[in-house]
């Protein structure tokens, strides 16, 4: 996996209210409740300043996640006498903000786990029977602890026809199945070629260039053929499959197809949770990122999306975040991630 960029996260002296910063902390760390708590203390007494609508905005989220609806309805009226202006609307029969997906990840995910060898080929028809109902089928690879060469080419075969049928394969665990096929293959040495194949698309579905370019380049000399070549990363502003055309480019694009999306909850788990930003900023200069369907984040990989924003920064590139959570925004400004990018929260 290509090296990241170190960029230290200086601490600074900021305004926000200790009740907010409290919330989004306890919210990054899936403790809904007492974040609540933590607001209800001050959201109606105390002199928030500019971070009143942040606080409010904040506890509606909280008690739609909570599915408390009564005390939602209380916090309505209450906005609506100090505020003067209509406040937000219940969601009723919508997934609350933050919630937990809809659907068990085992409806949609299949994990790899053990060898790949052979025996693997039941678990990868599996892939198949969730690919005839779905267009994203997410396989879970970072538990595979072995390879050899007929697990590669059964692999290798169903990325290949998912994809000839307009499906989405995401690897997940990618970089780790990466770091074990990197150790079975040697430049020069004629053999494993199912395996350098599947390396290279790996890394390719990692968004790191420079390494799918020098195994690329290895490939060739090695087996004396043209390698495949690198495609910049389709966005995927929906759920309809990759797109076949390319992406337009100017001021006059439209947002939904300029944007890329962070989906679900991103922890420090994640390694490869923020490629997608990577990618689109090798081809403009602002990176709009879709954070509507982002349900939580952690600390630590706020600080990571906050080096990588940083980074982007020293190379003269923008990054806007829209229709965020008021609890993401709260935690990214927690951190100062609005002192380098533009934070835009969701509409009521």
């Amino acid at each position: 996996m290509a090296s990241r960029p170190r960029i230290e996260v200086r601490e600074t002296i900021h305004e926000i209210p200790q009740a907010i910063e409290q919330a989004a902390m306890l919210y990054s760390i899936d403790q809904a409740e007492a974040a609540s708590e933590a607001l209800e203390a001050v959201v109606r007494s105390a002199d928030l300043g500019r971070y009143a609508a942040r606080a409010w905005g904040m506890l509606f989220e909280l008690y739609q996640m909570q599915s408390r609806r009564q005390d939602f309805e209380h916090l309505a009226a209450d906005y609506a006498a100090k505020f003067e202006s209509s406040p937000p609307t219940w969601m009723a029969g919508d997934e609350p903000v933050a919630a937990a997906p809809k659907a068990p990840a085992n409806k949609t995910s299949v994990s790899l786990t053990g060898a790949l060898n052979a025996k693997a080929q039941e678990t990868l028809k599996q892939v198949f029977k969730i690919a005839e109902k779905n267009p994203v089928v997410r396989l879970e690879v970072g538990k595979v602890t072995e390879v050899d060469e007929q697990g590669c080419t059964l692999l290798n075969v169903v990325l290949k026809q998912l994809k000839q049928a307009r499906k989405e394969c995401v690897l997940g665990g990618a970089d780790k199945l990466a770091a074990l096929l990197a150790k079975a293959i040697v430049p020069g040495q004629r053999e494993h070629e199912q395996t350098w194949l599947l390396l290279l698309e790996l890394y390719q579905q990692l968004a790191n260039q420079e390494a799918f370019d020098d195994a690329a380049v290895n490939y060739a000399v090695t087996f004396e053929v043209s390698p495949p070549s690198y495609e910049v990363p389709k966005l995927r502003p929906g759920q309809a499959g990759p797109k076949t055309e390319p992406e337009p480019e100017g001021e006059a694009e439209p947002e939904a197809d300029a944007a890329c999306a962070l989906e679900g909850v991103i922890s420090s788990a994640n390694d490869n949770a923020f490629a997608i930003i990577r990618a689109r900023a090798e081809s403009v200069a602002e990176i709009i990122v879709d954070a509507s369907r982002l349900r939580r984040m952690d600390f630590v990989a706020a600080t990571n999306l906050m080096n990588l924003v940083s980074a982007l920064a020293a190379a003269h590139k923008t990054v806007r975040l829209t229709k965020a959570s008021h609890l993401l925004a709260a935690l990214w400004e927690v951190i100062g991630l609005d002192r380098v990018a533009r934070i835009e929260t969701r509409k009521a």
